[in-house]
């Protein structure tokens, strides 16, 4: 086998079709029954995304044309994208179509296999677990982890340890009017060191959800109350979803004979915690340069080296400045944040927010957004000097 895939989420996915596609063999490693379990992504996808890597349009939802955001106070700057910048998606859907792409290159995917030890010896990767309860084993001439944020694969092959996490939470609740409006809450009270949003889902269903520094199920039970008219009630505990998003990159990212991708390797918007788009992009990066390694039986970290450095390259700067911008957003208090809406929504700044706003890249248009927003505040002193102290 010339590599394993350990991970059927999108990242892994591409990885093996792109790797399947260039004439390797290919194994795919899942521990869950299927791709595309569990979900814990809200499933919006820009349609640029889409484009980039034509993704199944089946799966799509709903369009998403608007988007408010709404102070902790309830000051509301609405915002018309100007036609449908994003998609709420069916995730798991999304995932089995991707699965069925590198099925189709010729990967081969092995389900209900859990990988339980690793090693790298002089010719290879050993992996070992079980598979549906019984022993299993295998070798291939490398592996790509796309585990996710939790799991230790990475650290036992010689990558990164996780920088941190926030944590996200999300449900699905019942609404009796559909709506094409993502919105967007702010406030430390709410949502403490994070934000909360509700996106339409399937017909006759919202997705409520938070990312958070605090306590996600009782943030995510705080903005249902307030976002959704008391709606916190329809939330039954067992259709929560919570998990962690990596709240750093992870580096390296490469050791001899190994690659990660996805939230193995950090590769989210530091804003959003979004990982699909910049998951897809790790892993045609990780299929280019592990193609070439593969062709030229250069397997050492040296080589490997050079997928860091291009993923880095292309998304370092973006979330560099994502964690600039949460950083802010974490530090102002929620008085603060209500003066500047207020002051925005006073000057009309909505009207300028669409060329700012960008469901992918949000480093640059946020912090031109950032910077509009604190100049219009009454107090724009106090706020250039919390930007000054972030940037020290």
């Amino acid at each position: 086998m010339d590599a394993v895939i350990v991970g059927a989420g999108p990242a892994g996915c591409e990885c093996a079709r792109r790797l399947a596609a260039a004439g390797y063999s290919v194994a795919v490693i899942e521990e869950h029954d299927s791709a595309g379990e569990p979900v814990h992504c809200t499933g919006i996808i820009s349609a640029h995304a889409y484009e980039a890597f034509s993704l199944p349009l089946d799966p799509v939802q709903s369009e998403l044309t608007a988007a408010e955001l709404i102070s902790p106070g309830g000051v509301c700057l609405r915002v018309d994208l100007n036609g449908t910048r994003a998609y709420t998606v069916d995730r798991r859907a999304v995932d089995l179509a991707l699965a069925r792409r590198a099925e189709e290159a010729g990967a081969l995917f092995s389900y209900r296999t859990k990988v339980r030890e690793a090693s790298v010896e002089a010719t290879g990767v050993r992996l070992a677990g079980t598979r549906s309860g019984r022993p299993w084993s295998l070798r291939a001439r490398a592996v790509v982890l796309a585990t996710g944020a939790r799991s230790r694969l990475p650290v036992a092959l010689g990558l990164a340890a996780s920088r941190g996490a926030v944590w996200g939470a999300q449900a699905e609740v019942p609404v009796a009017s559909p709506t094409t409006t993502m919105r967007v809450w702010l406030g430390r009270a709410l949502v403490p060191g994070g934000f909360g949003w509700v996106v339409p889902g399937a017909p006759g269903w919202s997705r409520v959800g938070v990312l958070t520094k605090g306590d996600p199920r009782e943030a995510l039970r705080r903005l249902a109350e307030r976002a959704l008219d008391g709606a916190g009630k329809e939330i039954v505990e067992a259709r929560v979803r919570v998990h962690p998003v990596p709240a750093a990159p992870r580096c390296p990212s490469y050791a001899d004979r190994v690659l990660s991708v996805g939230d193995a390797a950090g590769q989210v918007k530091m804003t959003t915690g979004g990982g699909v788009y910049y998951g897809l992009l790790g892993a045609r990066i990780a299929s280019e340069v592990l193609s070439e390694a593969l062709s030229h039986d250069r397997l050492d970290r040296r080589h490997l080296a050079r997928y860091e450095q291009l993923w880095r390259c292309l998304l370092g700067p973006e979330q560099k400045a994502g964690q600039m911008l949460r950083k802010l957003a974490h530090s102002m208090p929620d008085e603060a944040i209500d003066d500047i809406f207020r002051a925005a929504d006073a000057q009309g700044m909505s009207r300028y927010l669409v060329d700012l706003l960008d469901f992918d890249w949000h480093a640059r248009p946020g912090v031109g957004l950032a910077l509009s927003m604190l100049a219009a505040a009454p107090d724009a002193g106090r706020g250039l000097r919390w930007l000054r102290k972030l940037l020290t």
